[in-house]
């Protein structure tokens, strides 16, 4: 009994002090495990510097307490585009470069997250870019003004060409003016560079000689030009008077020949033809009266023959009203 009594006073000391040496050594071990927050404030710098020709530069420092900060990333943003991530060196510093922005102002930034033992920081850096002080080609306008001399009150055709170094300028819109009359025109460059414009002249007040101005305004790819020409004027051709035609007097028409008292008659496989077409009513009024005649005078033979040979009998008479075809029966 008693020796229970020492075996439960052992076990109950062996768990008193288990339970102080664990509320001892667990909070040092908690403490040990929680990250400590970064205590040292970082310092970072920026600047933006124009590099040899179309690129710019970023560099600056990162440093906390006077002391460089090495092996940091630094993110590099230009206005809205983040430009990529830089790493400091050894001695705090970077740089990184990019392409010269278009003219105007531009705000760069630069930014260090932080770490363990060091405070995040950013930099920012305001800068502008001129405008390119370069200048385009010089552009060359030539033309021809044709007809030279020109007669006013006629038209003038105005050619030409436009390049710059050699290279034709096409697509390119050129206003061509003139100071006889006021006149202008437009043109437009083919692919070749060659464009072309009529001017009507007035027929009046021509001066001894006339201007004709040719613009082009220019674009971003080439250089503005002006160029002016001059040609001669004439007075205005006189128009030459229409002569009047002449009506020739009407002639007489040649006589028509009579037509011959006979026609003659061609024989012919499928018709007869008459001669001297020019009279036909006269030819078929001699045919027929021809005929008539014959008809007439064949009757008159036919009667004759008939009363030679009749012979008489006792007691008839000759000529009209006898008995002549009667013949009396013999009793």
């Amino acid at each position: 009994m008693r020796s229970l009594r020492k075996l439960w006073g052992f076990a109950l000391a062996a768990a008193a002090w288990a339970l102080v040496m664990g509320c001892w050594l667990l909070p040092g071990q908690a403490s040990a495990t929680v990250p400590q927050a970064p205590n040292q404030q970082s310092v970072l710098t920026l600047s933006a510097d124009n590099g040899s020709g179309n690129t710019i530069v970023f560099s600056g420092t990162l440093t906390a307490g006077g002391q460089p900060i090495s092996g940091a990333d630094i993110i590099i943003t230009l206005d809205t585009q983040t430009l990529g991530r830089v790493s400091t060196g050894g001695d705090g510093s970077y740089s990184t470069s990019t392409h010269l922005p278009n003219s105007g102002t531009h705000v760069a930034t630069a930014t260090f997250g932080g770490d363990k033992t060091y405070r995040p920081a950013s930099a920012t850096q305001r800068f502008s870019v001129a405008p390119p002080t370069t200048t385009a080609p010089t552009t060359v306008i030539t033309a021809q003004l044709s007809p030279s001399p020109v007669a006013a009150g006629s038209v003038l055709v105005v050619s030409g060409t436009l390049a710059s170094a050699g290279v034709a300028i096409d697509s390119a819109r050129v206003d061509i003016s003139c100071d006889f009359g006021g006149l202008s025109a437009l043109g437009v460059t083919d692919a070749g560079g060659a464009f072309s414009a009529n001017l009507s002249l007035p027929p009046t007040g021509q001066p001894s000689k006339l201007t004709v101005t040719i613009a082009y305004a220019g674009d971003n790819r080439f250089a503005a030009a002006r160029a002016t020409f001059q040609a001669s004027v004439t007075a205005a051709a006189t128009p030459t008077p229409i002569a009047t035609p002449t009506i020739p007097p009407a002639s007489t028409p040649p006589p028509v020949a009579p037509a011959s008292s006979t026609p003659t008659v061609v024989p012919s496989s499928a018709a007869m033809t008459l001669q001297n077409p020019a009279t036909p009513a006269a030819t078929v009024g001699v045919v027929l009266g021809i005929v008539g005649v014959g008809a007439f005078t064949a009757l008159g033979v036919l009667w004759v023959l008939a009363w030679r040979r009749h012979d008489l009998l006792p007691g008839e008479r000759r000529g009209f009203g006898s008995d002549f075809g009667r013949r009396r029966r013999s009793a």
